[in-house]
């Protein structure tokens, strides 16, 4: 059973922090068996632990622990202004994000709003969609820049699988015909 039930104006990780700035058109769902709240001059804290599932406007996180930190927004009239500006966001153990037709899977994954990075860790970190598989220790990626990094570490090279790649044209072999050369007969 669900000890825990918030409902929070925020909407998680990498390609999410655009949807938080864009201030979603609903708010975040996340139940946890257990959920902590730690209110600072600074901003918010929240853990949520056991059984994690965020589900948002599109994305949904399953992870065994998450970690929220919020900066406190004291000029803001927004209703968001309460929970303030998500600065980082962590979830820990069996992490699993969907997202449209995309697919992440790790051990740990870290969502850093000030940069815009978001790191997915693992032993492997995997990410399928139609585009592909990429596989590795870590995979980065930098919002706005359509830019992702895959990284390996020892015994564990980053490994990337692409949709069947069309079929080349022959080159030398079998392409052309066989001259013939014919001699000519002296009678």
């Amino acid at each position: 059973m669900r000890l825990t039930n918030l409902y929070l104006i925020f909407m998680p990780f990498a390609a999410i922090m655009s949807a938080v700035e864009e201030n979603a058109t609903r708010p975040t769902t996340i139940d946890s068996d257990m959920a902590e709240l730690v209110t600072t001059k600074a901003g918010h804290r929240f853990y949520f632990a056991g059984n994690v599932v965020v589900k948002g406007t599109d994305p949904l996180l399953n992870c065994d622990e998450l970690e929220i930190l919020s900066k406190r927004e004291s000029n803001s009239s927004k209703s968001s202004a309460k929970v303030g500006k998500i600065s980082l966001m962590v979830a820990r153990g069996k992490v699993s994000i969907k997202q449209k037709e995309s697919l992440g899977t790790g051990d740990k994954a870290t969502m850093q709003a000030d940069t815009g990075l978001f790191l997915l860790h693992g032993s492997p970190a995997v990410l399928v969609d139609e585009r592909g598989k990429l596989e590795g220790n870590e995979i980065v990626f930098e919002r706005g820049k359509g830019r992702a990094e895959l990284r390996g570490g020892a015994g564990n090279r980053p490994r990337v699988e692409l949709p069947e790649l069309p079929a080349l044209p022959n080159f030398g072999r079998g392409s052309k015909k066989k001259k013939i050369i014919q001699g000519k007969r002296t009678p």
